[in-house]
């Protein structure tokens, strides 16, 4: 029988640039898709303000319950504030505290009264499972056992037949240094359109190649390495070469998830020439870069990882 599990997460729009309700439905789905695909039975409880508001009335801090009939998961910091009493597992994609004070101002409670609330919710959890660094750094010094330190498995872009499409541009600098490379790039490819990384939308349409301007940091799907990977999508990336060598030492044993492996995974490209050059190249032939990219998908194996993250999640 597939063991029942009800994750609750807060839909609620507080300028997260991972929405709750996209990795409750990821999790849901990989459910169904995955490996382990009939071993769950995976509900989604979305929560409202006015259902936050209730359930911090009706429990305050300091109860403590069972979770009844089902394995209840956690996700976020809205849904650990009304679930805060219930000993369930928690996940977290980004540090909970940081969206404090505006759900604070939504929810009409003091500041401290949820940081508190937060808290509680961490050291009475069954398990806590961060995906991604930014959220293990700032939870694992609050909690007594040490939280499961996860990435969020790949998500694979989209890969556009033949024809018009746009290009994605990740910049892993400063913003406004990616807006000017942007800008460049429109001027000299005027038929062509460039699009910023946007983690809510990246998913939404298929793109052409990915432009990772600078070392892949990003760990929010759409903007890593892997995502283009497992989808197919070429990728070309421009690192200035210094900063490539000041950053090899930092990142040694996982600079491939990072910085493409010139020719095999991706164009490792070190000037803004250079990149022109390749872009054009790829514009005019696309076959020898979507080669390489077919080849960079045998470097991932998304289902895997999938069925990892699920076991730690749900059982």
């Amino acid at each position: 029988m597939a063991a029942q599990s009800t994750i609750v997460y807060a839909d609620l729009d507080l300028g997260a640039p991972q929405p709750a309700a996209a990795v409750a439905e990821a999790l849901a789905f990989q459910a169904r898709e995955s490996l382990s695909a009939g071993q769950y039975d995976v509900r989604l409880k979305p929560l409202t303000a006015e259902d936050m508001k209730s359930a911090i009335r009706a429990m305050p801090s300091g109860h403590d319950r069972l979770a009844m009939n089902n394995n209840l998961v956690v996700l976020g910091a809205g849904a650990m504030l009304a679930c805060a009493a219930y000993r369930a597992r928690v996940v977290v994609t980004r540090d909970p505290f940081a969206s404090s004070e505006a759900l604070a101002k939504l929810l009409g409670h003091g500041t401290d009264m949820l940081r508190v609330r937060l808290h509680d919710a961490l050291i009475g959890a069954e398990k806590v499972v961060c995906l991604g660094g930014p959220a293990f750094e700032a939870v694992a010094p609050l909690v007594s056992r040490r939280p499961e330190d996860r990435m969020f498995p790949p998500m694979a872009l989209g890969l556009a037949p033949n024809g018009k499409a746009p290009l994605l541009v990740v910049s892993n600098e400063d913003e406004r240094s990616g807006q000017e490379t942007i800008a460049l790039l429109a001027k000299a490819f005027p038929s062509e359109e460039f699009r910023a990384f946007d983690p809510a939308t990246v998913f939404a349409n298929p793109w052409k190649a990915v432009l990772q301007l600078g070392i892949a940091r990003s760990s929010l799907p759409g903007g890593r390495l892997s995502d283009a990977w497992a989808g197919s999508v070429p990728v070309l990336q421009l690192v200035n070469r210094t900063s490539l060598m000041a950053q090899s030492r930092r990142l040694a044993g996982v600079i491939s998830e990072h910085v493409v492996d010139h020719g095999r995974t991706g164009l490792l490209l070190s000037s803004p020439e250079e990149l022109f050059a390749a872009l054009r190249d790829l514009l005019l032939d696309p076959l020898p870069m979507r080669s390489v990219a077919r080849g960079a998908r045998r470097k991932v194996d998304p289902a895997a990882q999938w069925d990892v993250l699920l076991k730690a999640v749900l059982q």
